[in-house]
């Protein structure tokens, strides 16, 4: 049973020094997409099924697959710092042998924290790419390294934040998009990214900024 069911999901909240949210390595569907508008839109159906204040992080300029996080949270970064440009090097070291990647969103579920769509790969590349760039940023990749190596593709759509008042309709809503495919969407991009909090209504997020983009070109 989902935990938002007795309200014991997890619960995000600003970020901290040392916390979550850190300068992370992502991919992010073209911002003209027909994936992303649904992404918003469904992002917004989830928002208003939970209740206000939750992170609508599949809103469009948000959504995206996490590849790697590289640290832990820190309010200030610098684009010129030598680990910034380490990870911008491994980017582009790994990107020159990945090609684009064509991703299919399959259908939504609840995690502790989340409602997630579910994402898969249709061809090598995605997982071509998490893994040169594991190799190529070398003792920068620790942050991730005690977790083991990713092995699902997912956007999150809704972070909880705080109470779900009334959990059953949403329980049920994704149920009911369990297995509602949302599209598919080729990306030939990754982005460097560090993470603002918006808290801003009506539709709260941690905005991603983009510190550097690599194209696959492999």
């Amino acid at each position: 049973m989902p935990l938002i069911s007795a309200g014991r999901h997890q619960r995000d909240s600003p970020p901290v020094e040392g916390g979550r949210w850190p300068v992370s390595v992502v991919l992010r569907p073209p911002a003209d997409a027909d994936l992303i508008h649904r992404l918003d839109e469904i992002t917004a159906e989830a928002a208003a099924l939970a209740g206000p204040d939750h992170w609508q992080t599949g809103q469009a300029g948000s959504a995206h697959l996490t590849v790697r996080a590289l640290e832990t949270y820190r309010s200030e970064v610098e684009r010129t710092e030598p680990v910034i440009q380490r990870y911008q090097s491994a980017m582009h070291r790994a990107a020159a042998q990945t090609g684009p990647t064509q991703i299919e969103v399959t259908g939504l579920t609840l995690t502790a924290g989340t409602v997630m769509a579910c994402a898969v790969a249709l061809d090598p590349q995605a997982d071509l790419f998490l893994d040169r760039l594991t190799f190529e940023l070398g003792p920068d990749a620790w942050f991730e390294q005690p977790h083991g190596r990713r092995d699902i593709w997912y956007l999150n759509l809704l972070h909880f934040t705080t109470d779900v008042p009334d959990p059953q309709p949403l329980i049920d809503w994704v149920d009911k998009h369990r297995n509602t495919p949302l599209g598919q969407v080729t990306i030939d991009t990754a982005d460097l990214v560090r993470f603002h909090h918006c808290p801003t209504p009506p539709r709260p997020l941690m905005r991603p900024e983009v510190l550097h983009q690599a194209v696959l070109r492999g």
